[in-house]
């Protein structure tokens, strides 16, 4: 074996690396760091935004106003702002709550939840396990606070999405889309009201509350939601709820 001198490359493993190899890695790292964060960055650019929803489930209060279950179970009340406005209900879980109402729709009531909203759509999640809801008694009946008949505005096609509401005002962030799919079809399965998210050309939308016949959608809604759907169907006006009542037959993958 011929002799090594100093400015021998040749590689010995307890020896120091070579300066010309420590460059090499040094630019190496940078450069591959450099890259990701790139890479990173412009993959997270071209993402959907999760949405604006908003939902603190520890911030409990008492809402008053008047309770209907058909379709969905919801709230009438002047404490939201602005007036007389419809607040969904749900379980702090994936279940809705409209067996719960019976005798107490229609009558002032106070109930006791956690507000979920997002764009002016509203939603109070209560504890179903406790007594969430009781007759008013210190309230007389509010003729403002009535559930109107809902307005027809029309017959349209539309293409979107098929979501459940609770998520979409801000119980879960992404509330849409496939990776949202299995949450979705649990809480439509489980009594949420399910919604229509009807999209435009640029990407903006609206959201309406899906019905039949003026009545809760069952099981047979599950296969298409967060799906591309094609929804035929009434649009209807219910106040501050904006409805689409289409049957199942009615609706098509797209």
């Amino acid at each position: 074996m011929s002799a090594t001198g100093p400015d021998n490359d040749f590689f010995i493993g307890w020896a120091d690396t070579p300066s010309a190899d420590r460059r090499f890695f040094l630019r190496a790292g940078l450069g591959l760091v450099a890259g990701t964060a790139v890479i990173g960055a412009g993959l997270g650019a071209l993402q959907a935004a999760p949405g604006r929803g908003d939902w603190d489930p520890n911030a409990v209060r008492e809402w008053r106003g008047v309770v209907t279950a058909e379709p969905y179970a919801m709230l009438r009340t002047n404490d939201l702002g602005g007036g007389s406005r419809t607040a969904l209900l749900s379980c702090l879980g994936k279940c809705g709550v409209a067996a719960r109402i019976g005798s107490l729709a229609g009558v002032p009531v106070v109930v006791s939840g956690s507000l979920i909203q997002r764009d002016g759509h509203s939603m109070i999640a209560v504890n179903e396990t406790g007594d969430w809801i009781r007759r008013d008694d210190r309230a007389a009946a509010d003729p403002a606070l009535a559930f109107p008949a809902p307005q027809a505005l029309g017959e349209l096609s539309l293409v979107g999405e098929i979501l459940d509401s609770k998520c979409w005002f801000g119980a879960m962030r992404p509330s849409s889309g496939k990776v949202h799919k299995g949450c979705a079809s649990l809480c439509i399965r489980g009594g949420i009201p399910p919604a229509f998210f009807a999209r435009g050309p640029d990407r903006q939308g609206a959201l309406l509350i899906l019905t039949a016949e003026g009545h809760a959608h069952g099981a047979g809604l599950l296969e298409f939601v967060a799906d591309p759907v094609r929804v035929s169907g009434r649009v209807l006006r219910q106040d501050d709820l904006l409805l689409l009542d289409a049957p199942i037959s009615a609706i098509r993958r797209v």
